[in-house]
């Protein structure tokens, strides 16, 4: 073997491993830690017969690391060097290094916890944070923890934020290897440059890539975000290649095993190389010197507000930057030309963002139901609402009870290995009598859309499943199509063999069963038409989304959604299916719900009692109910009136005063008051005060009927009535006999308002509360108009009533204006009718 840069720490790794279980080895890509480390450890004492499992993010890693080892002791595969992953295993009894992906790794451990047959598990390319990844380790923590302390864990990175992991795993020894690279070149984009938008990412790497061809050499390695545009890029290389002795290959996951092969063998052509992420670490890929990075990445992202996951393209890390240039440094000097300008690379983020926050955590939110503990180790904790989600909708599809622990159903699901809903699906489908129906409906949704290259695709799950039906059973298929359906196929074709069935459609499945699928295994994204013709569907979970017109089931009143843009306030349909609501119900009954609802219709100001049948926010019938609970009606009107406030409700003027008064008293004498009268109080307590007297009122004009008055003056005793009146009365006599009603609806402003002429001969202020309150007077006009505010009236008497007496004498001259008011007799008459 070939003296790499690993080889340089191995004998340290051994020493440190010899007392120590846990340890993080950080080697840069290239420097040999997937396949020595393994070897260099196979015959290490403390292995003892038992095995070294080595976790492989990807499937095409597993595959090529693992033939690179068996090359390497000159043995075939699934000998002492062997291999899992989905549906494709090779190993024997004398395997002792198993390369597995990151499923067959949390299976394991759901199986075996003690995972007595291992050793050491080894957590290759950790940085990638993928979500099975960050699972698996947390599961293996805690089987060391508590069931095998002597199972020894290496967390391998050639990237990695090791402050957090060194935290988790209680800050074990960290090993770095410095690796061995040749010299990277790296070119940016001019300064200033515009950024590169996603959709013109093929047509600004065909400005620059031939250049490259023509003036560089070696293999190229070229970055893109996804297939479609792997696939548009090469055809424009095809076409510009097609004189010249270049082989173009394709490289992305859903490729079949031998095309991945293909791309990553050495070639006697010139090759270019057209990969997603999947190549960034791992992979060796023979002769590559130059890197093209279009620096894009596609992303799943799960709303759970919405509870769809969208498909997104964003930047990448700098550390994905890193790992992508590294390549083109592996076997001499490269270079590595990144579409974006050399100050925009300092703006991206450090490291990618685990999928832990980013994707569906329900299968996640399943092998923690079924593991039975989730007081688990994270190196990032999920998020609680996207658990929470993923929660909800296991025990919709009955996979956990009401405690939340997994059911037989919940097992049989995840014995299946694929995302829930469709295990859900097939299993269900079984009971229906067609499971090689639903085992094709759900590869059909596990993989990519069959119709993606279609340039005007409808959104009709049923034109997909009679095509892929079509094709399996020996008919033609448009030739576009014909790499999707044969990735679809294979993947139901593993399906069946799991289940240990032959795949055979039946003659007489009917299309409406497809849509009677799908609701199975999206409820809560069954979809109704909000109007006959509107384009707007209103979806069970609440949400809202869009069909375009254009679209052939445009108009359909019921549609299943099984894929849209993921959008939180307004999605767009991709995919869906319509849906026949009796056949749903005659299946499902439980999915419907029929209920009393007792609400407070906020336009006509009344509670609306009504019987609905519906299917969670979708509302299928509404009729009026007969004879509701009259306590809930009254709950429903408390509750209005609490939101609506005091003003809700009609008060006399006699009712306001005595809530005016009582609030007063309270104000100025808390300790001698019949208690809290203000708004905030009253609208806290209406249960205590007002409630006992609804009746038959359910509307805010009924309450019209209430006698506010009657209804406050029953919370007090005769004696705290008379009370009341002694120290703050309703109305203050004047010297004339004029009874005038008091204004204490300010309660540090205690209002009279009263003809001047009235209150002559006033010695002195008037005052409520036992002269404790002076009143705030408003002496008014003959016309009633104000013309002096005070709390002093004697004072006023003696000082600018001359002023103010000159000005009304000429206004008002038929009226009385003495020249000493203290000793004037009060009138609320003219002169003409003083003395009458």
């Amino acid at each position: 073997m070939a003296t790499l840069p690993i080889h340089d720490v191995i004998e340290e790794l051994k020493s440190l491993l010899k007392c120590n279980n846990r340890l993080i080895l950080q080697a840069p890509p290239g420097a040999g830690k997937t396949t020595v480390v393994p070897l260099a450890l196979m015959d290490e004492p403390w292995l003892e017969g038992k095995q070294i499992i080595m976790l492989e993010p990807r499937r095409i890693a597993a595959r090529s690391s693992a033939a690179r080892m068996a090359q390497l002791l000159g043995e075939k595969v699934g000998m002492r060097v062997g291999y899992h992953i989905r549906a494709d295993k090779k190993s024997s009894k004398q395997t002792k290094i198993l390369v597995v992906t990151e499923g067959i790794l949390t299976r394991m451990l759901q199986r075996d916890p003690s995972l007595e047959n291992v050793a050491l598990i080894l957590f290759d390319e950790f940085h990638e944070r993928h979500l099975q990844s960050d699972l698996s380790l947390a599961f293996a923590l805690q089987t060391q923890e508590f069931l095998r302390e002597d199972l020894k864990i290496v967390v391998m990175s050639a990237t990695l934020d090791t402050d957090a992991l060194q935290s988790l795993l209680n800050h074990p020894p960290l090993l770095t290897s410095e690796g061995r690279s040749y010299p990277i070149t790296i070119e940016h984009l001019p300064p200033n440059s515009p950024p590169v938008e996603a959709k013109k990412i093929v047509p600004a790497l065909m400005a620059l890539l031939p250049d490259i061809i023509a003036n560089e050499r070696g293999n190229i390695l070229v970055f893109l975000p996804g297939t479609r545009e792997i696939r548009m890029l090469e055809a424009a290389l095809k076409e510009h290649c097609r004189n010249m002795q270049i082989t173009i290959s394709p490289l992305y996951g859903e490729l079949s095993k031998e095309a991945q092969e293909r791309a990553i063998a050495p070639s006697e052509s010139r090759k270019i190389v057209l990969a997603t992420n999947i190549a960034e670490t791992s992979l060796t890929i023979e002769g590559i010197t130059i890197v093209v990075d279009s620096g894009l990445e596609k992303v799943l992202m799960f709303d759970p507000l919405s509870g769809m996951e969208r498909l997104i393209t964003q930047k990448i890390s700098r550390a994905s930057a890193d790992q992508r240039a590294g390549r083109a440094g592996r076997l001499s000097a490269g270079k590595c030309y990144r579409l974006w300008t050399a100050a925009s690379h300092h703006a991206l983020i450090p490291h990618k963002e685990p999928e832990i926050r980013l994707c569906d955590l329900t299968p996640l939110s399943l092998e923690l139901s079924a593991w039975g503990d989730t007081d688990l180790s994270w190196i990032t904790p999920p998020p609680a609402k996207a658990i929470e989600h993923g929660a909800a909708l296991l025990h919709s599809l009955g996979a956990t009870d009401t405690k939340g622990s997994i059911t037989p159903h919940g097992k049989a699901m995840m014995g299946l290995g694929i995302h829930p809903r469709l295990a859900h699906m097939i299993l269900i489908g079984r009971t229906l009598g067609c499971e090689s129906e639903a085992i094709l409906l759900a590869s059909l949704l596990g993989e990519r859309d069959l119709f993606s290259r279609s340039i005007s695709r409808s959104a009709d799950m049923r034109e997909r499943f009679w095509a892929l039906s079509d094709y399996l059973n020996g008919k033609g298929i448009p030739h576009e199509f014909r790499e999707s359906a044969e990735t679809i196929l294979k993947t139901a074709r593993e399906l069946s063999s799991r289940l240990k069935i032959s795949l055979r459609l039946s003659s007489d499945f009917a299309s409406p069963m497809i849509a009677l699928l799908l609701a199975l295994t999206y409820p809560d994204r069954i979809a109704r038409l909000r109007t006959a013709k509107d384009e707007k569907y209103l979806l069970s979970n609440g949400k809202e989304a869009i069909l375009p017109h254009e679209d052939d089931l445009s108009g359909e009143e019921w549609l299943v959604v099984t894929e849209s843009d993921g959008n939180s306030t307004m999605a767009r349909i991709y995919r869906c299916a319509p849906l026949d609501i009796d056949l749903l119900e005659t299946h499902t009954p439980e999915l419907f719900e029929n209920e009393e609802a007792i609400v407070w219709n906020n336009e006509s100001k009344r509670v609306e009692a009504r019987e609905i049948r519906r299917i969670g926010a979708i509302i299928i019938e509404s009729r009026p109910l007969q004879n509701p609970d009259p306590a809930k009606v009254r709950k429903r009107l408390l509750e209005a009136i609490h939101t609506h406030g005091l003003e809700a409700l009609v008060w006399s003027p006699s009712a306001l005063s005595l809530r005016h008064r009582l609030q007063a008293l309270h104000h100025h004498s808390a300790e001698n008051s019949f208690g809290d009268f203000s708004d905030e109080a009253l609208l806290a307590s209406l249960e205590m005060w007002l409630l006992p007297h609804i009746t038959t009122q359910s509307s805010f004009r009924d309450c019209e009927s209430l006698d506010l008055y009657a209804i406050l003056s029953s919370q007090l005793s005769w004696e705290q009535t008379k009370r009341l009146d002694t120290l703050l009365p309703t109305h203050f006599t004047a010297p004339t006999g004029s009874t005038i009603a008091l204004d204490y609806s300010d309660p540090e402003a205690v209002i009279l308002a009263v003809r001047i002429q009235e209150v002559f001969g006033l010695s002195e202020h008037p005052s409520v509360m036992e002269g404790k309150i002076p009143l705030l007077v408003h002496l008014l006009s003959p016309a009633r108009r104000p013309i002096q505010v005070t709390r002093d009236l004697v004072g006023f008497w003696n000082g600018s009533y001359v002023d103010v007496k000159k000005e009304l004498k000429g206004r008002y001259p038929k009226h009385y204006w003495p020249d000493d008011p203290r000793t004037a007799e009060a009138t609320s008459r003219t002169k003409k009718y003083m003395g009458s």
